[in-house]
């Protein structure tokens, strides 16, 4: 009786590995949706508002941003066309929310400067780098974007301020004994200085309260507990907000009559 020939196992053949396929042309993607040009547009304008535009090279953006110098060249080949794209994405959209109250006036010119006082302040505090970047890059001497932002913002703010203040004193909504074009300054200087001035005010604050009176800092003391318990959950700002208006309310104020002694 012949027996019938087993087939011979078969050892399994080795697969080969899966290709990854190639990259398709466009934007490279993140790991869970990060906005990897975004985080290099926050990661310029804080190194730019702390070193300023000059002596930041691309390569610190990269590393402060978390990527590569190559990434950063493919969103943007220079530091120009950085600089660019900070002016039309994050300053055109910080000037046009600060001097919308001036494009649309309220009937009352004093009321439109403090909505627009008001509106800047909110501004700088949701956008820190701001301030710090004007410093810099605008108010000091040859600041790369002074020449632009005197253009978007300045060219805006200067007349449209001017003219609502002699507008007030006009129609008898504030003294006519100030000089409107620095009242102006006035104005701008209490929304603005102490944004850009916080570091070093905060400091000299602390130094000074240690040294006052013990009656005195217990007063200090008690009214900063009573704007706290005003303003419960609210940002710190706040409270330097409401204290700067409280101030354009009064010194806005026609003068009182002197009594005569």
């Amino acid at each position: 009786m012949s027996s019938k020939r087993q087939p011979r196992s078969r050892s399994p053949s080795k697969v080969a590995p899966a290709r990854k396929p190639p990259r398709r042309p466009g934007r490279p993607q993140a790991a869970g949706g990060v906005d990897l040009r975004g985080r290099l547009l926050d990661s310029a304008i804080e190194l730019y508002a702390e070193r300023g535009i000059a002596a930041t090279p691309l390569r610190a953006i990269a590393q402060r941003a978390g990527v590569t110098p190559a990434l950063l060249h493919y969103y943007f080949a220079s530091r120009s066309s950085l600089v660019e794209t900070i002016l039309a994405e994050r300053v055109a959209p910080f000037v046009a929310v600060s001097v919308a109250p001036l494009l649309a006036p309220l009937p009352s010119p004093r009321a439109t400067l403090r909505k627009f006082l008001e509106t800047h302040m909110r501004n700088l505090a949701a956008n820190p780098w701001m301030p710090r970047l004007m410093v810099r890059e605008v108010l000091s001497e040859g600041g790369s974007l002074r020449e632009n932002m005197q253009a978007q913002f300045a060219a805006v703010i200067s007349p449209k301020t001017l003219m609502l203040i002699a507008a007030a004193q006009r129609c008898g909504e504030i003294r006519s004994d100030l000089n409107p074009l620095l009242t102006g300054i006035s104005l701008i200087s209490l929304a603005v200085f102490p944004f850009a001035a916080a570091p070093v005010w905060r400091e000299v604050a602390l130094s000074t309260f240690n040294g006052l009176p013990e009656p005195v800092m217990k007063a200090i003391r008690a009214r900063q507990a009573q704007m706290k318990s005003m303003h419960a959950g609210a940002p710190g700002w706040d409270v330097l907000i409401e204290h700067t208006l409280t101030l354009f309310d009064g010194m806005l104020e026609k003068p009182h009559a002197k009594t005569k002694t």
